[in-house]
């Protein structure tokens, strides 16, 4: 490989042993967690084992109890999901959508017309029924650019809903899409009662929420901590504990954590912690994310007319970035470097490949971009989140863009912040990730690169991607699915929004005290039937 001797000098002043968002584990079978390793799922909660706390450490807490906010585990999916609970739940073993607050979801002939049946019985917190007409009023709030949802993209795959009884709701949507109940699998899913959130204040509701979940909401400290505890009337039964969800900078601190009582589970990220978590026994979900660590280059978010707007330069970035040398800085060699859109191991992997590195092409772009904008000098500003492992990676990124002619200046902020920058364009390029599910890649993809895709974060628009992604949509089964995603694919290569730089791989490690959790997408864990040995 032809790597530069500026970039060995300062990689080899660093001690870089972890990794932003790392991938590969050595033997596992499956989304739910490597052979031998997966927690017990077969007990649920009984009267006799109610009692206990079960401490979580979070990666990144929920920003707000809103509407929207709980999509990915990796961002505090499961606080949304203890309280809200959804419609339907991904099982990642059998890679199937199952029932959870719906007792039906059926599509008909060429999926662009769904019918919901809900589960009779059900309330809320507040003991409000769940009906049909709340699950439109949610879908109605995710739709509206004011709720500010992470899952907005998938809601406005919906023309129409009508209620059909005080159970059941027909759902016309835009255009056909297989993968649609991946929506009410996610944040959509939790639904919101209508009666009482419009008799509220919003910014109210934010901190003091009511739903169909396993859970209230007892305490709430803004990113620090949030105690959830047993709802009595719980449709599903018992609920045995009480939740304490807290915030530890990074993965190694929240393993530490694990290892000392400090949790009994920790939400992991990057795959040095997880072989180290694996090779200690330690029992856990595992997903492989795909595009799950990147380089996010802002392409005219938010007003941004710099020099990541001109195509060149999102290419030299993308040429720039050695993923081998990045793997093993970072990782001793044990992630899963790739520039491609999908991970090998997903279920629509077809040989798909990315831009390659190339650090004279990378050059020749700076050097093209220089001469035709003489107000530029190559600077560049990178955003990163202080988990230490973030901070190494940004070593790496500024040597090996630096390298090729950028001259990049770090930026560390709280991670909190870096995900509410992320959102709002305030940022040149960050190290980043998408959270995307095997699950549904389809709308994954579509939320980081449609015009108005929720997690849109580099504000690409561009028809031909715009119609690349809207056919992986579309494509009703695995085969059409795997050769739309490899058009996909072609089109990314010309624009790169983001560049790719490793599959991510989560891992959610559970203590042998700790069961009956249920395993969803996104890294999302259910405690609805969780419960503490004594």
């Amino acid at each position: 490989m032809n790597r530069t001797t500026s970039a060995l000098a300062v990689l080899a002043a660093a001690t870089l042993t972890l990794t932003a968002c790392g991938g590969g584990g050595d033997d596992s079978t499956s989304a739910a967690g490597g052979e031998g390793l997966m927690p017990d799922t077969s007990e649920r909660c009984t009267e006799d084992r109610a009692g206990g706390t079960i401490t979580v450490g979070e990666y990144v807490m929920l920003p707000t109890f809103a509407p929207g906010q709980g999509q990915y585990g990796v961002r505090g999916g499961a606080q949304s999901a203890a309280i809200y609970d959804r419609l339907m739940v991904w099982n990642p073993v059998a890679e199937v959508f199952e029932p959870k607050l719906a007792e039906s979801l059926k599509a008909n002939a060429d999926n662009s017309v769904w019918t919901l049946k809900l589960r009779d019985g059900v309330t809320f917190s507040n003991g409000d029924p769940l009906t049909a007409e709340d699950v439109a009023f949610t879908l109605g709030l995710h739709k509206n650019p004011a709720t500010r949802s992470v899952a907005m993209t998938d809601a406005m795959q919906v023309a129409e809903t009508r209620v059909v009884d005080p159970l059941t709701l027909e759902i016309t949507l835009v255009s056909p899409w297989a993968g649609f109940p991946a929506m009410f699998a996610g944040t959509v899913g939790e639904v919101i009662p209508k009666k009482a959130y419009e008799a509220a204040d919003p910014q109210a509701w934010a901190s003091n929420p009511i739903g169909a979940g396993a859970f209230t909401l007892a305490k709430y400290t803004p990113d620090q901590e949030v105690v959830l505890e047993p709802n009595p009337n719980y449709y599903g039964g018992p609920v045995c504990p009480t939740l304490r969800f807290i915030r530890i900078p990074g993965s190694q601190g929240t393993f530490d954590a694990f290892q000392t009582g400090e949790v009994q589970v920790g939400f992991l990220r990057g795959s040095s912690f997880i072989l180290e978590a694996k090779d200690a026994g330690v029992r856990g979900f595992e997903e492989i994310i795909s595009s799950g660590s990147v380089v996010n280059m802002n392409a005219g978010k938010a007003g941004y007319n710099g020099v990541l707007t001109d195509v060149r330069a999102r290419q030299a970035v993308g040429a720039a970035l050695d993923r081998e040398l990045w793997n093993q800085r970072l990782t001793d060699g044990i992630g899963q470097p790739t520039s491609a859109l999908v991970a090998e191991s997903s279920r629509l992997f077809a040989g798909q490949e990315g831009p390659a590195f190339d650090i004279e092409q990378a050059k020749s772009l700076v050097q093209q971009l220089k001469a035709d904008r003489p107000g530029w000098d190559g600077k560049l500003s990178l955003l990163i989140s202080d988990a230490p492992e973030n901070v190494d990676a940004g070593v790496v990124t500024k040597a090996l863009l630096d390298a090729a002619g950028f001259d990049v200046t770090i930026e560390n902020t709280p991670i909190s912040q870096v995900a509410a920058r992320q959102f709002t364009g305030d940022y040149e390029i960050v190290i980043s990730g998408l959270s995307t599910s095997d699950a549904d890649l389809a709308s994954g993809f579509a939320s980081a690169m449609l015009p108005t895709g929720a997690t849109n974060l580099s504000g690409i628009n561009d028809p031909e991607l715009t119609a690349a992604i809207e056919a992986f949509k579309a494509a009703p089964d695995v085969d059409a699915q795997k050769e739309a995603l490899t058009r996909l694919q072609e089109v990314y290569n010309k624009l790169q929004p983001f560049a790719v730089v490793a599959n991510g791989e989560q891992y959610v490690a559970v203590a042998d005290s700790v069961h009956g959790l249920t395993p969803t997408l996104s890294s999302t864990v259910l405690y609805d039937g969780a419960y503490l040995e004594k």
